[in-house]
């Protein structure tokens, strides 16, 4: 009889209870495919230069390594048209295909069957390995995971049946393929995978453990997503051919169609691959050339197959033009360094090494930079192309100016020389694209931006050339701060960097960046990788009497103050955009009551009022940005354009032939100045050039800031003139006089550069839509001061003949190339004091010599 207590006792564990068997040969195959794939990932993250030179040797290790399992399974008798998908080799089948894999993504680096793959998908490419190699411990899991497992294998089962159908141009070549040590064979590893697939859907069916619907699931899941970014790819398409379309209907619209649809599409990741479509992306029109063999396309983006954006480019192609495709990416996206023309394909430089120096003046909120630059070529010895141009776009600090530029030329430094713009580009021109000789330029762009161009580069040596810039220095929060030039251009992730900067003058509170050492001259000094963020602060200390002559003129710096005229305010206009935050625009609201409040909407002035106020405002706020028409404003007396911005917007030079640029460059060259006040948080390119150009009255501040302007109907206007030029962003002005006997110079002569910078963007002004800006008066103004800006441009030349055949000479009595060693460094009290002392010395011997003259002359 059996006993309640007997009934509670646990049951026996079994004996038998499966368990995962070791298997040596699937164990050695987990190592070698290991080894294989952290081998790829090594050189992947190894820099372009190692990549270049490892590539075929890696895949010959990465194919051996393949070949060398495939030996042990045929020694094992688990290889073979029937064996290797049977369930007890199943698994071991798998490893080998990933590895085979591994190997053909590697021959993929020189024979480019696949270009590189969109970061998503080299994700799947991974989990997808992932999950067909953890099916060899299905048994052993809980179904829960077996759930996920079915389902991520039916998303793998989508991915293989792609890239099987992809790859299919590249078949009939590979059979022959096959006759080289069974190299063709890997162009049909996705085909196998895709058959291994299928086999462990069959052999996990027959457990029963988990409904296959998990994997309907992943392979519905994955067509869902797919075909919902078609239909959006379809939709964005429709939208900008309907903008495109519609434009014929607006006569009066003054701006290109591309500046429309800039606009009003969407900044996303969706749009992006609308617009670099057939330029950064595999599509189906290439695919033939695709397959080539003969390496990487020339141009300078690197094209990447993205399996969303192929597919989509099946239904709808974009139907705008390139050209307009691009402009939208020059203005609303991070590329137009990318789409810069350029005479020489890029693609294999990289930045190998950087050296920042800069001189800080304190007292003077001024500082002094040099960037070197180190550009390595990293193609292959012998490739075509190995003589590449370098392009560089720097940033510059706001009201920065370049004015140095220097090439090293077998193995010695040769300094720039400022000519004209148009000379400079002739000559660069000619000598690049004809005669493939060495020169260097710099040409200023809108935006704080210059462009640097190097050329030739070469894989025999690394070339060098170094950028010097002027900077003043913002005041933030009562604190200086110095913040360095970034640059794109030839790859500097893997750059290292030595930076040194030193205060001239004394310092108070300063914040030295953690790394930095001072060394006994009271310089600070690192190394470290290369850091685009760099920024050093201290205490804002009042600006020291200074001057510096140059050319019959004393130019010195003192604070600005600004100016205010009275604003009877009678309308106001409001520069909305996506850029708006809601209380800027609630702020704005509140003037309704008090002055005609108009916006821009639709190509015309709307008044706003309590009934359009939310609908109006709320469709402007969508847009991208803005360009305000100033030229529609008729009483600039009594008018104030509120606006707001960021960077990415078009430039000036981009609708330099539109109807717009015409009408804005006529209303301004009649003198007319529009009131603007610039909200905090952002200032577009587009407002940024015309406030340098000097072609507006210009206030920023908050919304409060703004209140108190208008509750006070006062508004700052400039107090510039041919003497005084106003350096807005470091709050400064810059003072230029008759010089007088016996002065003193206490201040480096970059305040002339600066000075020389601003007055020719004044006197270009508005004149800047024009191609006859550029006059000889400009050009020398800029060549003394030697500042690069929209008439002027720094060139090296290989030759003296270059410079003779060109026209270009450099001008007597100009300042020449800025220098660390010829900067006017304002001395340190002990230094005066040193001064002082050499000073008695010289006045000494003049007296003693003097006096034995008297002494030893003959007497009569």
């Amino acid at each position: 009889m059996i006993t309640l207590d007997e009934t509670k006792k646990a049951a026996p564990v079994s004996e038998t209870r499966e368990v995962v068997k070791p298997d040596k040969i699937l164990l050695t195959g987990y190592f070698l495919l290991a080894a294989s794939t952290l081998l790829f990932c090594i050189l992947a993250y190894s820099g372009q230069e190692v990549l270049h030179n490892m590539e075929f040797p890696a895949f010959v290790v990465h194919y051996s390594i393949a070949l060398g399992y495939m030996t042990t399974l045929i020694v094992h008798r688990a290889y073979g048209i029937r064996r290797s998908w049977l369930r007890e080799n199943i698994d071991r089948t798998i490893v080998l295909l990933n590895l085979f894999l591994v190997s053909a993504y590697a021959l993929n680096r020189s024979v480019p069957v696949f270009e590189d793959s969109a970061s998503w998908l080299c994700v799947y490419l991974v989990v997808s390995s992932l999950v067909t190699l953890s099916y060899r411990y299905y048994d052993f899991v809980p179904p829960a995971i077996n759930k996920i497992q079915h389902f991520l294998l039916g998303a793998t089962f989508v991915l293989y049946t792609y890239l099987a159908l992809y790859i299919g141009l590249v078949y009939f070549p590979a059979t022959f393929g096959i006759l080289v040590l069974g190299v063709g064979l890997l162009a049909f590893v996705p085909i196998f995978l895709l058959i291994a697939s299928a086999t462990l859907i069959r052999y996990t069916k027959k457990t029963n453990r988990v409904s296959t619907n998990w994997i309907v699931a992943g392979v519905a899941t994955t067509v869902t997503f797919a075909l919902i970014f078609i239909i959006e790819w379809d939709a964005r398409v429709r939208t900008i051919e309907r903008l495109a379309n519609q434009s014929v209907i607006y006569a009066d619209t003054e701006l290109p169609v591309w500046v429309k649809i800039s606009q009003s599409i969407k900044l996303d990741w969706v749009s992006d691959r609308i617009l670099k479509s057939d330029f950064t992306y595999t599509t189906p029109d290439d695919r033939v050339g695709e397959f080539n063999f003969l390496g990487r396309s020339s141009s300078q983006d690197v094209r990447t197959h993205d399996p969303l954006v192929y597919l989509a480019m099946f239904w709808r192609k974009p139907s705008l033009s390139h050209e307009d495709r691009e402009k939208i990416l020059q203005a609303i996206t991070d590329n137009r360094h990318r789409t810069q023309e350029r005479l020489w394909r890029g693609d294999n430089l990289t930045t190998s090494y950087t050296v920042t120096d800069v001189d800080i003046y304190p007292q003077l909120r001024l500082a002094y930079t040099e960037q070197y630059m180190n550009i390595r070529n990293n193609n292959n010895p012998g490739w075509w192309g190995s003589r590449q141009e370098a392009i560089y776009t720097f940033q510059l600090p706001e009201g920065s100016v370049v004015t140095s530029l220097s090439l090293w030329v077998n193995g010695k430094e040769e300094k720039a020389v400022l000519t004209s713009k148009q000379k400079a580009t002739e000559a660069y021109t000619t000598i690049v694209g004809k005669e493939a000789r060495d020169p260097s330029v710099v040409h200023w762009q809108e935006g704080n931006t210059v462009t640097v161009r190097v050329f030739p580069c070469t894989r025999e040596e690394e070339r060098k050339f170094k950028i010097g810039i002027t900077s003043p220095l913002p005041e933030e929060n009562g604190r200086i701060v110095y913040r360095q030039a970034t640059f794109r251009g030839p790859n500097a992730h893997d750059a290292n960097e030595t930076f040194r900067f030193r205060f001239i003058g004394s310092l108070g509170d300063a914040t030295i960046p953690h790394g930095f050492e001072e060394n006994e001259k009271g310089e600070y000094i690192a190394e470290r990788s290369y850091d685009p963020d760099f920024a050093i602060s201290w205490k804002a200390v009042p600006i020291e009497n200074n001057q510096y002559t140059f050319n019959g003129s004393t130019y010195s710096l003192k604070p600005y103050t600004p100016v205010s005229k009275p604003l009877h305010l009678s309308y106001l206009f409001l520069d909305i955009n996506n850029t708006w935050e809601a209380a800027e625009v609630d702020a704005a609201y509140a003037v309704l009551t008090k002055c005609n409040v108009y916006a821009f909407f639709d190509n015309e002035f709307i008044r706003l009022h309590e009934d359009n106020w939310y609908e109006v405002t709320n469709k402007l706020r969508q847009r991208n940005f803005s360009l305000f028409p100033f030229h529609h404003v008729k009483d600039t007396e009594h008018s104030l354009v509120v606006t707001k911005g960021r960077p990415l917007t078009p430039y000036l030079t981009d609708i330099k032939e539109s109807t717009f640029a015409e009408s804005v460059s006529r209303y301004f060259a009649a003198n007319k100045k529009v009131n603007v006040f610039n909200l905090v948080g952002g200032t577009s390119t587009y407002i940024r050039s015309l406030r340098e150009l000097r072609a507006f009255n210009f206030a920023t501040g908050d919304v409060d800031a703004l209140a108190d302007l208008l509750e006070h109907n006062q508004f700052p206007i400039p107090a510039e003139d041919e003497n005084h030029i106003i350096l807005y962003d470091a709050g400064m002005v810059l003072e230029r006089k008759p010089a007088s006997a016996g002065a003193t110079d206490t201040a480096p002569d970059h305040l002339v550069r600066l000075f020389a910078y601003n007055n020719i963007m004044r006197q270009v002004g508005v004149h800047f839509f024009s191609d006859d800006f550029i006059n000889e008066t400009l050009v020398n103004e800029a060549a003394l001061a030697y500042v690069v800006s929209p008439v002027s441009s720094l060139i090296v030349l290989e030759t003296q003949k270059d410079y003779d055949r060109f026209g270009i000479k450099d001008i007597a009595n100009s300042l020449g190339n800025a220098t660390h060693n010829e900067s006017g460094a304002v001395p340190e009290p002990h230094e005066w004091a040193l001064i002082a002392v050499f000073l008695c010395f010289v006045l000494f011997n003049v007296v003693r010599r003097y006096r034995l003259k008297s002494v030893t002359a003959p007497r009569v």
